[in-house]
């Protein structure tokens, strides 16, 4: 009889099944390597520890995000908002088939109790290069990579909102969603900008109306 394939897309997967079945992470190595009937030396040979692998799996959603953007033949003739744009709703078509293990990760948390491994991802991110990341150019130079670099942790505030707002959203196909990254995301590009406050204003109403506030229009 053949020996089983353990791959690291194989311990993804399976880890993801343990926490949905089991409702919490393994206590141990040993006990998960048993669940996925492999031995602990193909665990080692993939990962050097249980918290890694989530680390893994959120890195491998902006990868995959960021692989499937960046081979677009029309991504570089973007604007900035555009490329942001395609990289949300790319982000979000990646995630969807895990749907289920996000819920069970993120449904009882607000943004600022970001698990581990997405802070993790933060990391990641805010080092990597956005190049739609906002410049200011009316600043000098040096200023101008100061607020880039902090601009892409506004990026990834937005990204992570995005994933929350997706996270509660109940409305069909996910239509709530939809709205939210256009409005928000004019929002966010209109930072330092003559129409921003017409963009906050828009926002605030969409807030409004899906908390039941207000029966203004979005």
């Amino acid at each position: 009889m053949a020996k089983k394939t353990v791959t690291k897309s194989s311990i993804q997967k399976g880890y993801v099944d343990y926490l949905l079945e089991e409702g919490k992470k393994p206590d141990s190595v040993r006990i998960f390597t048993k669940f996925l009937k492999i031995s602990d030396e193909d665990f080692y040979k993939h990962f050097g520890s249980l918290k890694t692998i989530e680390n893994s799996i959120w890195e491998g959603y902006y990868s995959q995000t960021m692989k499937v953007v960046m081979n677009d033949p029309d991504f570089e003739e973007m604007d900035a908002r555009e490329k942001h744009l395609s990289f949300l709703y790319t982000f979000l078509e990646v995630i969807k088939p895990d749907r289920s293990y996000i819920l069970f990760r993120l449904e009882d948390k607000k943004p600022h109790e970001l698990p581990q491994e997405l802070k993790q991802t933060q990391k990641i991110i805010t080092q990597s290069d956005i190049a739609w990341a906002k410049t200011f150019e009316f600043l000098p130079d040096k200023a101008q990579d100061a607020t880039q670099t902090a601009y892409k942790k506004v990026l990834w505030s937005h990204t992570i909102a995005t994933l929350f707002f997706w996270v509660k959203d109940d409305s069909a196909n996910g239509a709530d969603t939809d709205v939210f990254i256009e409005k928000s995301t004019r929002t966010a590009f209109d930072i330092g900008e003559l129409p921003a406050l017409d963009s906050i204003i828009d926002l605030s109403k969409f807030f409004l109306q899906k908390m039941g506030f207000s029966k203004a229009t979005a």
